[in-house]
């Protein structure tokens, strides 16, 4: 998804997990010494951002397997039933970092990562040899899909382990892979396919996400781990209870926050999940329409830079709704009417991928600012429970809309994806 990034939303969840978790008289000697630079912290940083770039590279370009796997294998199964595979493989990499979260607390990065990536590399392994719809659940939706959510919160994690007064420019700088790796892969795939066919294209891409991998395992490395006590690991599961506490929607505010989240990912993943194949129907080339993948996740690069910077001066909330009123405008007034135009659809991706990027990254700063601080780890993973839950059928109801992928079922998809956005 291009989402990506969508990445700063871990720290902020993992923070409060931990420091609900801890003594406050640790905290308070820990903030101290933080090294906040050097050579050990930023090659934490280098190593989070080879990590992300597998990653979020993946998540980032999952509409290019899923334009391959629609023209070739699963050509003859419907639209609605493949749409299922990448429903699931979406929200299990990002419904879960509640649940990894305090696992990394505990344990520290590496055996998350160690986890992850095997599941991660044996899933494409698997991705590689399938042929039909549960083969590509099980090794893409489950196994990749599982390693992606081990991963990444540790990735994104460890970097409050290292910096304080510098965690943002940590972020930023770590965080980039996900746009970087949105970049690569389109690419990489975009060249592999022809030459080597999809069974070792995928298999070289797994490679890729390895040594990308492994190279994060050995650069991040966390300061701090807790061996929890009887009592403390009592408490620590009842405050861990709390992030499933269903009275937080009492507050009309943070309703309100999740139906507009929910909405607008729903309306941006589908988008993603099937632009490729849009664009092959208005007469694109298959090798083409990867390239506009390509351009989307390059213009999420500066998506993600200007807004966050301006939003520091003029308001989170500010720049989200200006950011949201962008990308819904370039889907009403580009995408809709005129996306039967391929001049057209590169104009709508590389607009379209600048709005959109910063929605996610933005989205857990805007909501500390409506959430008192030690309340924001429940309410925010309450709020991405809903969310994975809407990409899990979001997803799927795409892909019935589009059907047999006529110009008509198409263009009531653009519709679909525009309607849900505003």
């Amino acid at each position: 998804m291009s989402s990506s990034t969508s990445e700063i939303i871990y720290l902020n969840n993992l923070e409060v997990i931990s420091s609900t978790a801890s003594h406050s008289s640790s905290e308070e000697e820990l903030e101290d010494v933080f090294p906040d630079g050097g050579f050990r912290a930023y090659s934490v940083v280098f190593g989070s951002f080879l990590g992300l770039v597998a990653n979020f590279g993946t998540i980032n370009s999952i509409g290019v397997i899923q334009t391959y796997l629609a023209n070739h294998q699963l050509v003859d199964v419907k639209t609605s039933t493949v749409s299922w595979i990448f429903s699931i493989y979406l929200a299990l990499s990002f419904g879960n970092c509640v649940i990894v979260g305090p696992f990394f607390d505990v344990k520290g990065a590496t055996w998350p990562l160690v986890l992850g990536t095997v599941l991660m590399f044996v899933g494409f392994m698997g991705v590689a040899n399938s042929t039909t719809v549960w083969h590509f659940v099980l090794s893409l939706s489950i196994c990749v899909g599982i390693g992606n959510s081990l991963n990444i919160t540790p990735l994104v994690g460890v970097l409050s382990h290292w910096f304080q007064l510098k965690r943002g420019s940590a972020i930023g700088l770590a965080t980039m892979g996900g746009s970087i790796g949105g970049i690569i892969v389109p690419i990489m795939l975009k060249s592999l396919y022809p030459k080597f066919g999809f069974v070792w294209s995928i298999r070289i891409l797994g490679f890729f996400c390895l040594g990308c991998m492994l190279c994060s395992i050995f650069l991040c490395r966390e300061r701090m781990t807790r061996k929890l006590t009887r009592v403390e690991r009592s408490q620590f599961l009842g405050e861990f209870k709390e992030f499933f506490d269903f009275k937080a929607l009492l507050d009309p505010t943070y309703s309100f926050c999740i139906a507009g989240t929910f909405a607008v990912e729903i309306s941006l993943l589908s988008m993603l999940t099937f632009f490729a194949s849009y664009a092959i129907a208005q007469g694109m080339s298959e090798s083409d329409s990867y390239v506009l993948i390509t351009i989307f996740n390059a213009t999420g690069v500066l998506g993600r830079l200007v807004p966050g910077y301006l939003s520091d001066i003029l308001g989170y909330f500010n720049i989200m709704i200006i950011m949201l009123f962008g990308f819904t405008l370039s889907m009403l007034s580009l995408w809709l009417p005129f996306g039967h135009s391929i001049p057209v659809l590169y104009a709508f991706a590389s607009i379209s991928g600048f709005f959109s990027s910063s929605i996610l990254s933005l989205t857990p700063v805007c909501l500390s600012t409506i959430t008192p601080v030690r309340k924001f780890g429940a309410r925010y993973g309450l709020l991405y429970l809903f969310v994975s839950t809407g990409n899990l059928f979001g997803i799927p109801l795409s892909g019935t809309i589009i059907g047999e992928g006529s110009q008509h079922h198409y263009n009531m998809f653009a519709l679909y994806c525009c309607l849900i956005a505003i």
